[in-house]
């Protein structure tokens, strides 16, 4: 590139500067009326008397220093008479009325933004209320005047400073819910906090320690972060001891603080709801965990409009069990581990819940009455045999030769009465014949293990047999078994089979009307053993999984 070159570029960049300075001056002239705003929005609000006492309060908390800053504000400046009635001898109150008035940015009142949500300084959102023509209970009586860090819009009232949500319900000491969850306060150490002072003889390190509180139900439903927007309803305290109770039998714990813990978490956060909601225009809402929240025909006591959402003091909402204590389905494909990864296919199929199956590449000989086509002349002819064997396979080049080859799902569940399902779709097509002319169908047969929440984990190893499935809930003589024919895509009922001594195949079913049910006593995290060997345990023989889902729906007594 030569210099004539080079000096065109530089012509044509600062062509393209001066035209785009030139732009951003007739913008902001839109605003100012032509006038140049050469002066801060501190010297702006001086030079106005009717913005005197809101000058002084400036000077008064620092926010005078931030105003002449180079940064970019909007300020929502409120008149001398809209200081009536609020104590200016409270500095640490007027450090927090202050710092809701300004606002990072430059927002002029043609800007759509200005009128959903702005975040003023100290973290606090600003809402916009259309009906009332209000930004937290202010209105501008005088719009857009530019400073040359920003912008004054000059307010009758001061913007409202809100709590957030959890500050709020803080204020309600009689509530059932702020008394449960401030109780899972946790007093932690602050490591960025805490100062390192020396080492205790045994190596580890001394601090001058500083301490916070953390809990468990803030950090996964922020009420308290101004970051975040939620309706939030609190309930009467009968109408929460009545839906506690309902709750407590499906959240079974080891002791009875703990079940008594994890239903009062459960009652709080079904009222967590996201965004802002007006519920006097609606039937039912819906949780942030997916719960139907009633609230058709409510009380509402109280209403609050906080910084983060909205909180309504409401007189009950009786939330269905059924809506609450829900199927729980477990995909296939979303298997936790299996006892070789490379015998388990994921598959994609347009048929499947979630476009994916999952199979275990093995074999299974089976005994049947068939029917071959036998090539005799002139025509082929179709003979029977009594009894005839054959062999079913994935890929006959892989082979699982595993007895009780096991895939392994873990499972939330309630303290509940489960019947459990599956699909199973054996869909390939040399596994079924329905007219029995060249082979016969192949009867998937699968067995379900179980280790329910808290017990010993299911593993392999029982009294004589290596690949015995130890820990099973109902022992290791009975499991759940599906059945279903190749070539059949149906939502199949499990019921519980006994098994043989020992070797665990399939012996007979249990027809009792219970054995259809898969009681779990504790609530918690279940674990699951899809396992093949139903039939036999021959080499290579020992039998093909499918699974699209398994479902597992909770038999719950309420009208």
């Amino acid at each position: 590139m030569n210099k004539l070159q080079i000096q065109k570029i530089g012509v044509v960049l600062l062509t393209m500067v001066l035209v785009l300075v030139s732009c951003q001056d007739s913008a902001w002239e839109d605003h100012t009326g032509g006038a140049t705003a050469d002066e801060n929005l501190m010297e702006n609000i001086d030079a106005r008397p009717e913005l005197s006492v809101f000058a002084r309060m400036l000077r008064k908390t620092g926010y005078d220093q931030l105003l002449q800053s180079a940064g970019s504000f909007t300020v929502f400046a409120p008149g001398n008479a809209a200081w009536s009635g609020v104590d200016t001898t409270d500095v640490a109150s007027l450090t927090r009325k202050i710092g809701t008035v300004i606002v990072y940015n430059t927002y002029f009142t043609d800007n759509e933004v200005l009128y959903v949500s702005v975040k003023a300084v100290n973290g606090k959102n600003i809402f916009y209320d259309a009906d009332t023509q209000r930004f937290n209970g202010a209105r501008i009586v005088e719009a857009d005047k530019a400073a040359s860090n920003g912008v004054l819009q000059i307010t009758d009232n001061l913007v409202e400073r809100k709590e957030n949500i959890w500050d709020y319900i803080s204020t309600l000491s009689n509530s059932e819910q702020f008394n449960f969850i401030n109780g899972l306060n946790t007093r932690v150490m602050d490591m960025e906090k805490s100062v390192p002072t020396g080492v205790y003889p045994d190596g580890r390190t001394r601090y001058d320690t500083a301490w916070m509180n953390v809990n468990q139900f803030l950090a996964g439903y922020p009420l308290d972060n101004e970051d975040s927007v939620f309706t939030y309803l609190v309930i009467d305290e009968s109408a929460y001891e009545s839906l506690f109770t309902r709750y407590r039998p499906y959240f079974q714990s080891t002791t009875p603080e703990k079940t008594d813990s994890t239903t009062g978490f459960n009652v709080c956060a079904d009222f967590v709801i996201r965004g802002i909601v007006d519920i006097s225009s609606a039937d039912t809402l819906l949780s942030i965990d997916g719960v139907k929240v009633p609230v058709k025909g409510a009380q509402i006591r109280q209403v609050y409009s906080a910084s983060n959402g909205r909180v309504y003091h409401i007189n009950e909402s009786a939330i269905r069990l059924k809506d609450k204590i829900k199927p729980v389905k477990i995909e296939g494909e979303d298997f936790n581990s299996a006892y070789d990864r490379n015998f388990v296919f994921t598959r994609y199929k347009r048929w499947a819940s979630g476009e994916r199956d999952v199979v275990l590449s093995s074999g299974a000989t089976q005994s049947d009455t068939l029917w071959r086509k036998l090539p005799l002349a002139p025509d082929t002819v179709s003979m029977r045999d009594s009894v005839a064997s054959k062999t079913y396979f994935i890929n006959s080049g892989l082979v699982a030769n595993v007895a009780n080859f096991y895939i392994e799902y873990k499972v939330p569940v309630n303290s509940a009465a489960y019947d459990v399902y599956y699909v199973s779709y054996d869909d390939i097509a040399d596994h079924f014949d329905p007219t029995y002319t060249r082979f016969g169908v192949y009867r998937v047969e699968q067995k379900l293990f179980a280790s329910m929440p808290g017990a010993q984990p299911l593993r392999h190893g029982i009294t004589d047999n290596a690949r015995g499935v130890a820990n099973n809930y109902t022992g290791e003589a009975r499991c759940f078994v599906g059945q279903v024919m190749a070539g059949v895509q149906e939502l199949t009922k499990l019921r519980q089979w006994n098994l043989e001594t020992t070797t665990q195949l399939l012996s007979s079913p249990i027809m009792s009307p219970d054995a259809e049910v898969m009681n779990v006593p504790r609530s918690g995290t279940m674990t699951l053993w899809l396992t093949n060997t139903a039939r036999s345990n021959a080499a290579s023989r020992q039998g093909l999984l499918f699974l699209d889902y398994i479902l597992l729906v909770p038999r719950i007594n309420e009208n």
